[in-house]
């Protein structure tokens, strides 16, 4: 019960990578999919902590896992793009 906590404190309190749309590429023509970014998010800006230990073990694990989703996520929407649009 105690680690559960602890583990819940760790992810409320560090920094993670969340997905989010690219807002700047133009699609050629009109596809489903769209162009995924990385964005390196704050879960402690209303905590008052900063720069905690857990950023150390957060911020990776979450970049390399949302950074596979993101590059299937691109390579998709490429795919798309190249049959739908020719």
């Amino acid at each position: 019960m105690k680690c559960t906590i602890l583990i819940f404190i760790l992810f409320l309190s560090g920094c993670v990578v969340l997905p989010t749309d690219d807002n700047t590429y133009v699609n050629k023509c009109e596809i489903s999919s769209d162009r995924k970014t990385l964005k390196v998010v704050s879960a402690s800006e209303g905590l008052n902590t900063f720069y905690s230990i857990s950023d150390l073990l957060l911020l990776p694990v979450t970049g390399v896992i949302v950074g596979i989703y993101v590059g299937v996520n691109n390579i998709y929407h490429l795919g798309e793009e190249k049959i739908v649009c020719g």
